[in-house]
């Protein structure tokens, strides 16, 4: 469906000028800046770079045409990412379709995007809502949806036997519709959920309330800074060391846990390195040999999705 939609675009172009080499531009939203949500778009928006340099020194993709990139940083704030949306949209030259990234902008500017009948391409947004094609017509991504580690999540629940778990999430609507899989799932297979809290962004109650019930095991689904937040509580209240398990998300930056200057919590970074050992944690294996000290995993569903746009054409 994608394929067949990018090539109707392309062909559009065509119409417009078939005697001379044309320019197909590309809007591009990359999370970049900004201190919460996902800031992925620092890698990402040099991946898709290196892939549209790539396509266009094939000749035999796109034969007359080139891709060029318009971009700017959305911090992975909705209103910031739409007000880049309409910029783009708004400024010359025309925009054949966007790339964008983070599952709260996605989500805003893909159901802004299908006014238009504009294609939204998102390399980096893992919220299960955005597979509603009802709601996102015009969307199509590279990410996975976060749904697919919930089989897995569940697989170490029954290998060790843990069959009282709690779950702690962020008020953002990406961690809201991956508990709700995981929740459904949980029933299916015989694993209570003692406690379910959420939180804006002080987690300090919904932690104390973690504590209340005697929670033991624990998913929790956040954002970085807030997950920050949540280390700090659960030293506070003492939810920590042997007798618990904390499932934590694995796409934080490598050196996550390192505190800041501006970050007020009564441990030290030390503290933070030490109590990661207490975790599961979800996270992808590395094969950087260590070349590079810290980096993204989505910087190449970035480069992929430059590619899903000129394979569109062949």
């Amino acid at each position: 469906m994608l394929i067949s939609m990018l090539a109707s675009l392309i062909k559009g172009y065509t119409l417009v000028d078939d005697n001379e080499d044309s320019v197909l531009h590309i809007g591009g939203i990359f999370p970049i800046g900004g201190k919460g949500g996902w800031q992925g778009g620092q890698a990402c928006e040099p991946a898709a770079s290196l892939a549209l340099e790539d396509v266009n020194n094939r000749k035999d993709l796109l034969p007359g045409f080139t891709l060029k990139l318009h971009w700017n940083d959305s911090e992975c704030e909705p209103g910031l990412g739409a007000s880049v949306m309409y910029n783009l949209l708004y400024n010359k030259p025309q925009k054949l379709m966007l790339l964008a990234g983070c599952s709260t902008v996605c989500t805003t500017v893909a159901e802004a995007a299908k006014m238009w009948n504009l294609v939204v391409l998102c390399y980096g947004a893992s919220s299960p809502a955005l597979s509603d094609r009802n709601r996102f017509p015009t969307l199509f991504r590279t990410h996975p949806s976060a749904t697919v580690h919930n089989p897995t999540r569940i697989k170490l629940m029954e290998k060790f036997g843990w069959s009282r778990v709690a779950i702690l999430q962020q008020a953002e609507e990406v961690f809201i519709s991956t508990v709700e899989d995981l929740e459904a799932r949980c029933k299916e297979s015989g694993i209570e959920i003692v406690t379910r809290q959420s939180f804006l962004s002080d987690p300090t109650d919904a932690v104390r309330n973690l504590r209340r019930q005697d929670a033991r095991i624990i998913v929790g689904l956040f954002y970085v800074v807030a997950a920050r937040r949540v280390l700090c509580e659960m030293y506070k209240q003492n939810i920590h060391g042997k007798s618990y398990v904390w499932f934590f998300i694995g796409w934080y930056g490598v050196h996550w846990a390192y505190l800041s200057a501006r970050f007020s919590c009564s441990k030290t970074s030390e503290d933070f390195r030490v109590r990661l050992n207490e975790m599961l944690q979800k996270s992808g294996y590395e094969i950087d040999h260590n070349r590079f000290p810290e980096g993204y995993q989505e910087a190449p569903l970035a480069y992929d999705a430059v590619w899903a746009v000129a394979l569109g054409k062949t």
